[in-house]
């Protein structure tokens, strides 16, 4: 009976010892279930590739926004109902209230502790409309619609970084005292093109075709070596994180005026020269202007209507006269005009880079300039004649260059996800459209132009300058006014062209002077600016 009963004691006693162990174990596992630290994250937005500009600066993703991340704690809400509208505050207070943690944008940051943290976030557009034609716009799915946004989507999707904010909670999903807020994928993504726009450049040239008042206006800086475009503005000009109200705006904000054909007056001036120039007339050919000329029926006035006088060419592009150039071109012929403009480019597409183009304008066809009366319109760049800001300006750049043919174009290169620069070759062969003889002729006349002729208000005591003035005719009126579309296009300095500028006011009522206070404005600005370089 002994032995029996010590071995139900002894089975008793180990099972009580199983239970006990059990127990524990149970114990154990629970303490752990209820320490057990997981996460919550909150996405902030989403980040594409950057747009660069040619010195390697974010024009895309070179600011940033504030977001405010929260823990449910009566410090964190005092703080949140000072930096958040009340309509924010009141969902976000709401919100913590449950116990959950907040990740909201914010005008204005906290001071961060264990509670509450400012996340800087970069952002794809700044608060103003820097160069928002060439960059272009996003859709709601942030794929490209416009400019580079567009024609670079596939590359600029390529890398996507999603900021986001992530809380320490337990296993109920309450935040956890004492963790800190973490914040992960908030760098700029490296991913991107790079452009020929120079900021410095492209914002001067923002500021001064702004303070010329123009409603519809474009510019275009181009570097005279290489055809790459410093500069291209359009106005006006829109907000790309409201574009409601330049889908309603009359004047059509979206589109690029600096890719679109105008007419382009006097600023051809040069290329008849020019033509005139290569088929062997002297730049002494003389002709009197009385003020008039008629031609087919049809009478072309000069803008002085009592008559220049006896003018040579240098003076006839100085004064602009008409029927100087009308003269000319009917002694030079049609034929020759019109096959030098297009070598200059005219009537031709002219394409920037992947996607983007200048439209091709009109060039007329020597079976079109039948008679005098045609040839006379085209010889001040009147008629059917269009062009874009960038042709007039890669037009004056040749010029500038000693005749050989400038190419404009906009992208320089790629930068890979590690951050490697892929520089793309734009092989510019240098292809002579205007011998060296004639384009020294065309940059004296063009110098005359500003220093003693229409476009003297171009002229600045900081840096030469050459260039032309013109006031095309438009068809249209205003309070019984003729609107233009005026011009003045040209180089700077005069005797070392570096940059080439166009500038056109849309339906303008100023006349062409207009024009030649902003391209002065640009080029002293420029001029003063890489000066003080270091």
């Amino acid at each position: 009976m002994f032995k029996r009963a010590l071995s139900v004691f002894i089975v008793l006693l180990l099972a009580m010892s199983g239970l006990s162990l059990r127990i524990v174990n149970i114990s154990k596992n629970t303490v752990q279930a209820a320490n057990t630290v997981s996460t919550k994250s909150v996405d902030l937005t989403i980040l594409k590739g950057t747009i660069y500009d040619c010195e390697m600066r974010p024009i895309t993703n070179a600011e940033s926004e504030i977001y405010i991340a929260a823990k449910p704690d009566n410090k964190a809400v005092a703080l949140l109902k000072e930096a958040l509208v009340p309509e924010i505050f009141e969902s976000v207070k709401e919100r913590l209230s449950k116990g959950k943690p907040v990740a909201v944008k914010s005008e204005k940051s906290v001071e961060s502790s264990e509670f509450i943290k400012t996340v800087y976030v970069p952002k794809r557009y700044g608060n103003t409309s820097f160069a928002c034609h060439i960059i272009g716009y996003l859709d709601g799915e942030n794929n490209g619609v416009s400019g580079i946004e567009k024609a670079y989507n596939s590359l600029l999707s390529s890398e996507i970084k999603i900021p986001k904010v992530r809380f320490f909670a337990d296993a109920n999903g309450r935040a956890m005292l004492g963790e800190k807020i973490a914040v992960e994928n908030n760098e700029i993504p490296k991913t991107g093109v790079v452009l020929t726009i120079d900021k410095d450049i492209q914002q001067i040239t923002e500021i001064a075709l702004d303070k010329s008042g123009a409603e519809c206006a474009a510019a275009v800086v181009m570097d005279i070596e290489s055809g790459a475009i410093k500069a291209c503005v359009s106005r006006p000009a829109f907000d790309r994180n409201n574009l409601t109200d330049a889908l309603d705006d009359e004047h059509s904000p979206l589109i690029n005026r600096a890719l679109l054909p105008f007419s382009v007056g006097s600023v051809f001036k040069p290329v008849v020269a020019a033509a005139a120039l290569e088929s062997g007339i002297e730049s002494s050919f003389e002709y009197n202007c009385t003020g008039s000329v008629t031609y087919n029926g049809v009478t072309f006035h000069c803008h002085k209507r009592s008559g220049h006088g006896m003018l040579d060419m240098r003076g006839a592009v100085a004064n602009s006269c008409n029927t100087y150039f009308i003269t000319l071109a009917l002694e030079t012929g049609a034929e020759k005009i019109v096959e030098l403009s297009r070598l200059l480019g005219f009537g031709k597409e002219t394409v920037l880079c992947e996607g983007i183009s200048s439209a091709a304008g009109y060039l007329p066809e020597k079976n079109e300039l039948d008679s005098k009366a045609a040839v006379a319109n085209l010889s001040f760049g009147q008629g059917s004649l269009l062009a874009t800001p960038v042709q007039i300006c890669a037009m004056m750049a040749s010029i500038a260059k000693g005749g050989a043919l400038v190419k404009p174009y906009l992208v320089e290169g790629e930068v890979n996800s590690d951050g490697k620069y892929i520089k793309i070759e734009n092989y510019r062969e240098k292809i002579r459209v205007i011998s060296e003889e004639t384009a020294e002729i065309l940059k004296k006349c063009l110098e005359s132009v500003v220093t003693e002729g229409s476009g003297k208000k171009a002229e600045s005591e900081f840096v030469s300058a050459a260039g032309k003035t013109a006031t095309a005719q438009t068809g249209k009126t205003k309070n019984g006014e003729e609107l233009y579309n005026t011009w003045f296009a040209g180089y700077f300095p005069a005797d070392n062209p570096r940059y080439a500028i166009a500038v056109i006011r849309e339906n303008d009522e100023e006349g062409a002077v207009s024009c030649a206070p902003v391209f002065k404005l640009i080029a002293e600005t420029v001029a003063l600016s890489q000066n003080n370089r270091p």
